[in-house]
């Protein structure tokens, strides 16, 4: 399926929203808010799938619509700022993954949402949603950036909280803030001023509905200080954008891996610092994928003998992985064989 891109909205200086019509009434995306989209974009005759976070929702937005930050040295993410135009067609995927609310009119909670850079995008989402279709609802958003010219949807966010000022707070925590507002927090997300945000909203650290996007250090930063308040892991949603560094075994290592895909017997061989997929892709293997940051199910796979590591932030469970199952995107050899079945 292709979509066209009907607007181009320049958010800060290094983000974008690229918004396409929704299809006609037989062939519209359903989605639900905080997934993804898949974007199959070709650069020199290659083509290149990235996954982008839905910033519209699907119960007030006519248009479909995705934020791209761009990525020092990414190569997609680059072209699609400096290169995309309005008119253009881009080939998609259907909408994934497990970062998602489905709001109900009957429900009422409280949603502590955190958010961090371009990690906004499906937390705008989620909060859009929920604001229009649960009433009874109250969020709080901790929502963390570089500075005030860097914050994402910021006038709209001021919008929705002059528009549900009883069931909509934002909280800002900025590196560099000069002066200090209200809302607006000077320095770095810590267990002090988490508990002072906490008490000036009249929340506890209690049964809430916790949902985490942004940079892996910010989001292992505010798991340990819920985690110090009683919030358990399993009590937490999360949506990696963009996945640690990888110190594993290392490159000293080289993996001979059999891939068992649909039948067929692939044998390739990887680096302890290379994931399995990506070494997949470059010997020109096709595997399953889509979001490449453990998030989706779309790589899923079974390791059934050797051994693979996987990076923290993966939606597995732990009963999953006790079984063998493995995301491929997210996998990394520390065994010298392993056989996988995809």
């Amino acid at each position: 399926m292709k979509l066209q891109i009907k607007h181009i909205i320049q958010e800060t200086k290094d983000s974008v929203s690229l918004s396409f019509k929704n299809g006609n009434l037989f062939n519209k995306l359903s989605y639900k808010p905080g997934q993804f989209l898949t974007v199959h974009v070709p650069i020199d005759n290659v083509v290149h799938k990235r996954a982008y976070s839905f910033c519209s929702n699907p119960y007030t937005d006519k248009d479909l619509k995705i934020t791209i930050k761009r990525v020092e040295k990414g190569l997609v993410s680059n072209y699609l700022h400096d290169h995309i135009k309005i008119g253009d067609k881009l080939v998609i995927d259907k909408p994934a993954g497990s970062f998602y609310v489905a709001p109900k009119p009957e429900v009422k909670k409280q949603y502590v949402l955190f958010a961090g850079g371009s990690g906004i995008t499906p937390i705008y989402s989620i909060i859009t949603s929920v604001l229009a279709k649960e009433e009874q609802s109250k969020i709080v958003l901790v929502y963390a950036n570089q500075n005030i010219e860097s914050i994402i949807f910021h006038n709209e966010l001021k919008a929705l909280e002059n528009q549900y000022p009883n069931r909509f707070c934002v909280e800002y925590i900025l590196s560099t803030c000069a002066n200090e507002a209200k809302n607006y927090h000077a320095g770095l997300a810590n267990k002090t001023l988490l508990d002072t945000l906490f008490l000036k909203n009249n929340i506890k650290y209690e049964d809430h509905v916790y949902m985490i996007c942004g940079p892996f250090g910010y989001m292992e930063k505010i798991k340990e200080i819920l985690k110090t308040n009683g919030i358990s892991r399993e009590q937490i949603k999360i949506e990696v954008f963009k996945s640690p560094k990888v110190k594993l075994v290392g490159k000293d290592l080289i993996s001979d891996v059999t891939l068992k895909v649909k039948g067929s017997s692939h044998q390739i061989k990887v680096r302890g610092d290379k994931s399995i997929l990506w070494q997949a892709m470059s010997d020109n293997i096709v595997l399953p994928y889509s979001c490449r940051s453990g998030m989706c199910s779309t790589c899923k796979a079974t390791c059934v003998s050797g051994e693979v590591k996987m990076t923290e932030g993966h939606f597995l469970s732990e009963s999953d992985v006790t079984n063998g199952t493995i995301l491929t995107c997210v996998s990394y050899p520390i065994s010298e064989k392993i056989v996988i079945e995809i």
